[in-house]
């Protein structure tokens, strides 16, 4: 199978589109909603046992502090 140019020229526009439309959704996103991912995610993070650098460790109670204010 040849891949035409216009072929991969629209590939190439259907996967800006997607994200243009990622980057919207991204941007109405809550607080609440990020907050909620955060801690998924670092709830799987532990739960899968990764480690951090001590450094890190420090910066994400800073962080989680800050949203905590929000």
């Amino acid at each position: 199978m040849t891949l035409k140019k216009q072929d991969l020229q629209a590939f190439r526009e259907r996967w800006q589109a997607v994200g243009e439309i990622e980057t919207r959704e991204l941007q109405q996103t809550s607080i609440a909603q990020r907050w909620h991912q955060f801690n998924a995610i670092l709830q799987m993070a532990m739960a899968l046992q990764l480690t951090l650098p001590q450094d890190d460790i420090s910066e994400i109670v800073a962080i989680r502090q800050r949203w905590q204010r929000l």
